[in-house]
């Protein structure tokens, strides 16, 4: 190319890269000096055009401890990308929001990672968490945490716990979430964790957690009009405003008085509409499935102005409705139960998808039968929900997911690994890919590619 070639101006390559998916973006910028250039400064600039088709991120013992792989659905294919240290092979991934990962390493300590461009963040440490303190030895360092076990409503468990460094990831983290994207330099990270779901977060340039008491039981968020909103299990909606002098919060939808759910998730659609996805699992440990006793469900909430609705004034959810069934003593115990530490792996599938529209008139949840065009990514990914049209290769109606059960999710390396694509219209599901390419550990998470790099380096 840099022979005989005529060059293109850097802005004419520049209007016709932002018009690649970040696999073609990439290679582009390594055919030769002039489209490195180009590629360096759309990438700087944020200025691709061209909506990102979601990505599978994995790893492969075969392909080494630092290096993460992306496989993308567009071209159903897969690339390699080699990561920061620590390994990408012993860290937890516990979120994905706008093209970076959020990950935790083998001191229970957080980072964001960029996987496109290698960028990282180091997070607030984890014992600025409200329920976790260092232990030091006599030279003063850490060397464990005493890990408390109470929530904003009261003590959950009489005496804390002490754990080793590289295990208290596996009881403490659950979820993260971002607001924007971490290279425009401004963001929240909000994290659910343990004990009992409950909510922290910590802004750009910040050194510590900050705790976000009572309540608990939460199952995903969302950022939406500089508002935090976090659903919990029994399908209400809170939200913050974590920019505010004293966070605010109150609640904009009200508990659907369901059955509790393994993994709930919610999501606005393209078109506007709010939704909840309620997803149920079945493991070798139990054999229950879960069943609905209609199509709607009634909810109710006090008196609160509702901004998840377009403009809504004030609603009153009314009480009512059968729902599902209520949580049992029994199942409680059956929440408490861990696969046996003799076997290799636990077996886990899922079930059931179901997913509602949240109706604010009617003030009640109903369930849909399809997505129309819309498609939905379910895991420990910001929750999506697509427009089909306008990403070719994504089949429409569907539902594709990873794994993101609970109770096994983080600790057990050998784990089979709860992936496919959920077809609405006939209940099938397919793989993603066949035979698969992952190993069990750390999960698979879907991601946007990112090319942006950071707009400075004092995240380092």
């Amino acid at each position: 190319m840099e022979g005989n070639s005529p060059e293109l101006p850097q802005d004419v390559l520049m209007e016709i890269f932002a018009l690649l998916e970040v696999p073609d973006l990439v290679r582009a910028g390594s055919v030769c000096s002039s489209w490195r250039a180009s590629y360096i400064s759309l990438c700087k600039l944020g200025g691709y055009k061209q909506a990102q088709t979601p990505c599978l991120l994995y790893t492969s013992e075969s392909a080494g401890e630092n290096v993460a792989c992306l496989y993308s659905l567009a071209e159903k294919r897969a690339y390699k990308l080699t990561m920061p240290d620590p390994p990408i092979r012993s860290r937890y991934i516990i979120g994905s929001s706008y093209g970076w990962i959020i990950t935790a390493d083998e001191r229970s300590e957080l980072h964001l990672v960029n996987p496109i461009t290698g960028d990282q963040i180091n997070l607030p440490t984890v014992t600025t968490i409200e329920q976790v303190k260092p232990i030091c030895d006599d030279a003063g360092v850490v060397h464990a945490y005493e890990y408390s076990w109470y929530t904003g409503g009261g003590h959950y468990c009489p005496s804390p716990s002490t754990y080793s460094l590289g295990l208290l990831r596996k009881y403490l983290f659950w979820k993260a979430f971002l607001s924007s994207d971490p290279s425009m330099g401004d963001y929240f990270v909000v994290l659910i964790h343990n004990p009992q779901a409950q909510l922290s977060f910590a802004r750009a340039g910040s050194d510590k957690w900050t705790w976000l008491p009572p309540h608990a039981d939460y199952m995903d968020c969302l950022f939406e009009d500089g508002l935090l909103y976090a659903l919990n299990s029994l399908g209400e909606v809170h939200a913050f405003d974590l920019s505010a002098p004293t966070v605010t919060q109150k609640s904009v939808v009200g508990e659907a008085k369901t059955y509790i759910r393994e993994n709930m998730y919610f999501a606005r659609t393209p078109c506007g509409d709010l939704l909840q996805i309620w997803r149920s699992l079945t493991t070798n440990t139990d054999d229950c499935v879960d069943q609905m006793d209609g199509d709607v469900l009634q909810f109710d909430l006090d008196e609160y102005e509702d901004d998840l609705e377009q403009g809504s004034e004030h609603v009153k959810w009314s009480a009512g409705g059968d729902g599902l069934k209520p949580k049992s003593d029994e199942d409680e115990d059956d929440d408490n139960l861990e696969p046996d530490p003799n076997t290799d792996s636990l077996e886990s599938y899922t079930n059931m998808i179901e997913v509602f529209k949240v109706d604010f008139c009617a003030k009640m949840l109903v369930d849909i039968s399809s997505l129309g065009n819309s498609v939905l990514f379910l895991g420990h990914n910001q929750t999506l929900c697509l427009n089909a049209d306008a990403y070719p290769q994504l089949k429409s109606n569907h539902i594709y997911f990873t794994d993101d059960y609970s109770l096994y999710l983080f600790g057990w390396k050998k784990n089979h690994r709860d992936t496919g694509v959920l077809n609405l219209e006939n209940d099938s599901v397919e793989p993603i890919v066949s035979p698969e390419l992952w190993s069990n550990w750390p999960v698979p998470v879907w991601v946007i590619p990112n090319p942006r790099k950071m707009i400075s380096a004092s995240h380092d």
